[in-house]
């Protein structure tokens, strides 16, 4: 498993490069002059000319990515154009808000859905079972920002319970600056679905029917025998939203307007401050890769069954 692990670790560094190269690229491919964006339109043609030669952009673009990927396998992602800071700085001072999203988003989510589905799987072809699965197809089925618009307007804009702004309101209680986002994750997840399969695929194995003639009390069964197998998928998909949620985060910090790395993010591309749009998806990137791994390795000491690379044990 130690030997798995040092693999996946270092084919990440070719990914976060990729990314790197592919964010650099296509953020210079939208329009619009940083300096001139930075700057505002009743600046001068000269006050333009020192902003660019100050920051670098008056070089060519070539030069400018090896100086970036030089700085990049340093640690130093350079310093934001809107900010005025290192773009590490800017970064890790939002970056608590993203990962207490995403883990409050998947542990409650995840808690959940696992129940809906246990109780799909329960009531397999009733009313409950039917509910259940059309409304989780229909969260799977909408776009993110969907239905946190749709969150915002029932529970901020009628019923008042939380406020437009999320944590950016001064005052605000704790739990109202996680409730929309938070909610938003649990009504489009997808994990109920997974469960429901997963349990009704195990509950048709021949050592269930064993039990059930064996007299073992249903709740044991259901709990223990039957969902205690059916873990490998639904940590797999509890993995995969984790690493998810921190990209998601782009789209529901910008719905709820939370000041995490996703809204510094979209702020940053407005703003067209390169390092800060590098630098930022860098961060998300790696965090969705450890991410992965996390659930590899996770998944692997739920099923002792499974061996990754020829490991003998975990």
């Amino acid at each position: 498993m130690r030997n798995y692990i040092l693999k996946r670790l270092l084919f990440t560094i070719p990914t976060l490069l990729g990314v790197f190269i592919v964010v650099y690229i296509v953020i210079r491919q939208i329009p619009g002059d940083p300096a001139e964006v930075m700057l505002g339109k009743t600046a001068t043609t000269a006050q333009i000319e020192i902003y660019r030669t100050a920051h670098g952009l008056d070089r060519p673009a070539i030069v400018q990515f090896w100086l970036a990927l030089k700085h990049l396998f340093v640690g130093d992602l350079g310093m934001s154009l809107s900010h005025y800071r290192p773009v590490l700085e800017v970064v890790f001072e939002r970056l608590p808000s993203t990962i207490e999203l995403a883990l409050y988003g998947i542990v409650i989510s995840s808690f959940v859905s696992i129940v809906l589905g246990v109780v799909a799987a329960t009531f397999r072809g009733k009313w409950p079972d039917l509910i259940i699965i059309a409304f989780s197809t229909l969260g799977t089925s909408l776009p993110t920002f969907y239905i946190g618009l749709w969150v915002l307007v029932i529970f901020a804009l009628k019923l008042g319970i939380i406020p437009v702004l999320s944590n950016m309101v001064k005052g605000t209680a704790y739990w109202k600056t996680l409730f929309g986002p938070v909610l938003t994750m649990v009504l489009g997840g997808s994990l109920v679905r997974t469960t429901r399969s997963s349990m009704l695929e195990i509950m048709d194995e021949d050592f269930i029917r064993t039990a059930k003639a064996k007299g073992v009390s249903g709740r044991k069964i259901l709990f223990k025998h039957a969902l205690g197998n059916a873990l490998i998928p639904i940590v797999t998909m509890v993995g995969y939203g984790l690493a998810i949620s921190f990209g998601g985060a782009i789209v529901l910090e910008t719905v709820f307007v939370r000041s995490g790395v996703g809204k510094l993010l979209i702020d940053a591309i407005g703003s067209r401050d390169y390092p800060l749009v590098q630098g930022a998806t860098f961060i998300i990137a790696t965090f969705m890769i450890l991410a992965n791994l996390l659930t590899d390795v996770v998944t692997g000491i739920v099923d002792p069954r499974i061996r990754v690379a020829g490991d003998v044990s975990f």
